[in-house]
């Protein structure tokens, strides 16, 4: 099941669905930093690829839940 939260509201540990250029991974996020204008975070798919984005307050994020 996924749901929409807050940017703010992400912690390392969450599973992120994120698009990319290839299509949707899914992240295990690894480090969540907050930032002045938003935060970056970087997490890691199932083969172990690290991934490094970011994004704005307020912005929604889709998050998976087992």
């Amino acid at each position: 099941m996924t749901i929409d939260v807050l940017a703010e509201d992400l912690q390392p540990g969450d599973l992120l669905e994120l698009s990319t250029q290839s299509g949707t991974e899914v992240l295990r996020l690894t480090h969540v930093e907050r930032r002045t204008h938003g935060i970056k975070f970087m997490g890691r798919n199932d083969q172990g690829v690290l991934y490094s984005s970011g994004m704005k307050y307020g912005q929604l994020a889709r998050c998976v839940r087992l």
